[in-house]
């Protein structure tokens, strides 16, 4: 069995690629606006919540859930709705 190589060579190996998973950013049209958002919290339970959008990061979302600066990662996520004002 050959042996795996997790870093490529000096002798001109090409480079490993990169994670080709999409980045998940919300349109800036968003920002300022009210979202539904439907996420799963610290204890494993679904919740649901109306938001305004405040920023989209890499990690996830910055909203304004209940008077609160809050951080949603990505991967808690489940539904960002726009809501209709």
């Amino acid at each position: 069995m050959t042996e795996m190589q997790t870093i490529p060579q000096t002798n001109g190996e090409a480079p490993l690629p990169k994670h080709q998973r999409p980045k998940g950013l919300l349109p800036g049209s968003w920002i300022g606006r009210t979202l539904r958002v439907a996420y799963v919290d610290c204890y494993g339970d679904g919740q649901e919540a109306t938001a305004a959008l405040l920023d989209t990061y890499p990690f996830g979302l910055i909203v304004n859930l209940s008077g609160e600066r809050t951080a949603l990662a990505w991967d808690a996520l489940r539904s960002v709705t726009l809501v209709n004002d």
